[in-house]
């Protein structure tokens, strides 16, 4: 066997969708990866044929990586080269710790864990295929940029809180232009929902997925989620997409919400973390 390792190159791109034949969102996943970065992008193959992907998401101090061997090619030590690779190139690029998902199984589970992850936290990937949803009478309106710091309060404070009850380690975040920037960029997809003229909920949208929702804290309870989590859906139906999605950390409460609106959940994945200083 000759197996080689290299950086990944758009023409593979045909060939790693062949390769992922047996999960279209491991699939879909890989692809967005790496085409957003695929300077980061790896590939195993033996001669012309590519057995193994792998890639990560950026050079953060926390980043996430997601790699994929074929699966008539397991057990064979591929996937241990591409992840020590894989986590090389990420330490010499200034990350110093790694996060991976991955649908929850003993077999991905096993291979990670003797590879020095530790079990974070579970979360649940749910789906809406319904009509639209009924939106009470309430002001929502487009993201601007003079809302960012009320904004970044509101979801520091609502995932710190939410990460907190369920048992994870949580630090507040703090603002920062660089994600005042992205904000920015992607005006079209933020939508905030006042109370007479007070931003108490924002909702972020990625293509057809609600990428968050965040009630303030001494306003959860009311309604608003709800009705912004709603009004995301209908929002997302009305630009042609048939499906909704969002992820969900088990034991946050809010699925209790998104169940009653109609989202069953589809996948649960177990997320993964190493230390690589």
């Amino acid at each position: 066997m000759d197996i080689y390792i290299e950086q990944y190159k758009h023409e593979y791109k045909s060939a790693i969708n062949e390769l992922i034949s047996d999960d279209s969102f491991v699939r879909k996943d890989i692809i967005v990866c790496l085409e957003n970065y695929p300077q980061y992008g790896i590939i195993v193959r033996d001669g012309c044929e590519v057995l193994a992907v792998g890639v990560f998401n950026g050079i953060d101090k926390k980043s996430s990586m997601t790699l994929y061997v074929k699966p008539s090619r397991r057990k064979e030590g591929i996937g241990t080269i591409l992840l020590k690779a894989i986590e090389e190139n990420m330490r010499n690029s200034g990350v110093e710790e790694i996060v991976c998902d991955f649908k929850a199984n003993e077999s991905e589970k096993l291979f990670l864990y003797k590879n020095g992850y530790r079990k974070w936290f579970y979360s649940n990937f749910m789906v809406y295929t319904g009509e639209k949803l009924t939106v009470d009478n309430c002001q929502i309106m487009s993201y601007q940029d003079k809302d960012y710091y009320q904004c970044q309060k509101i979801s520091s404070e609502a995932f710190h809180k939410m990460r907190l009850l369920v048992g994870l380690e949580s630090t507040l975040s703090s603002p920062s232009e660089k994600q005042k920037s992205l904000y920015k960029e992607n005006l079209k997809n933020i939508f905030v929902l006042k109370q007479h003229n007070e931003i108490v909920a924002v909702s972020i949208l990625d293509d057809n997925e609600i990428d968050s929702i965040a009630v303030a804290i001494d306003k959860q309870g009311k309604g608003y989620g709800k009705k912004l989590v709603s009004y995301s859906v209908n929002k997302l139906l009305d630009r042609g997409y048939e499906k909704v999605s969002l992820w969900v950390v088990e034991g946050n409460q809010a699925k209790d919400l998104y169940e009653k609106l109609g989202f069953k959940t589809v996948r649960i994945h177990e997320f993964v973390i190493k230390d690589i200083r």
